[in-house]
């Protein structure tokens, strides 16, 4: 009954954030309002689910300053982590097929997130040439490099992409680790669990503007290795 009443909860409040939002892009022609409402959308979920965040090397972001974040994928819980525990306007991308949705589709379609059409294969090349427009303009981006959640809880395979990115738009990668979020909203589950979520923001990793493929599997292990050893060190608590 608990988690039929904090799902029924969560659609009604993103559905009113959803329309606030519209009506005020709307009015004012201003997008990035969008970050404003959707901290404070994350926080409320948290505090309504019954979740404690706790955020953890936030002074490794300079204020002003643009990133690419990667991050464990475990939970749909990770989206409300992300914007109400990381003290920066970040873009993520989602699926072009929500937008179909009334009113949360509408939002998004107006928003500055990133879609993409998972159909079509071409659209990853324009995908990524819409993330360094995005990191040219000022704006920082996050993306899950496992692509998908994972189903344990356990870090999987990361792709090259975020750190393609990070070399082309000459943007520093900052690792992510999500810890606990599998433990609230495991994948593949609809029963929805309290507890406390920590949120370590790494230290910012450079890349050569001319890396070689060799050297982006390195390093894209290499952010790998980092948020996994923190996800498996809480859980050896």
């Amino acid at each position: 009954m608990r988690t039929l009443f904090v799902i029924t909860a969560i659609v009604f409040i993103t559905t009113c954030y959803a329309v606030t939002i519209i009506i005020h892009i709307f009015l004012f022609r201003d997008n990035s309002v969008f970050f404003f409402y959707t901290k404070s959308w994350g926080r409320i979920l948290l505090r309504l689910s019954g979740v404690k965040l706790q955020v953890v090397g936030e002074h490794n972001i300079e204020p002003g300053k643009r990133y690419v974040y990667v991050a464990n994928h475990s939970s749909l819980f990770d989206i409300p982590i992300v914007f109400a525990g990381i003290p920066d306007n970040v873009r993520i991308m989602y699926k072009r097929e929500l937008e179909r949705i009334p009113v949360f589709g509408w939002c998004l379609n107006m928003s500055p997130l990133i879609s993409v059409n998972r159909s079509r294969h071409r659209d990853a090349a324009d995908v990524l040439a819409n993330i360094v427009t995005s990191l040219s303009s000022g704006a920082s981006v996050l993306l899950f490099p496992e692509g998908t959640r994972s189903v344990d809880g356990t870090v999987g395979t990361f792709r090259r992409g975020a750190v393609t990115i990070a070399s082309d738009s000459q943007t520093p990668v900052i690792p992510v680790s999500i810890i606990g979020a599998s433990r609230v909203l495991p994948a593949r589950s609809k029963r929805i669990r309290g507890g406390v979520v920590k949120v370590i923001i790494g230290v910012p990793v450079q890349i050569d503007a001319e890396i070689s493929r060799a050297n982006e599997r390195d390093v894209t292990n290499k952010l790998r290795d980092i948020i996994s050893a923190n996800v498996n060190s809480q859980h050896d608590e």
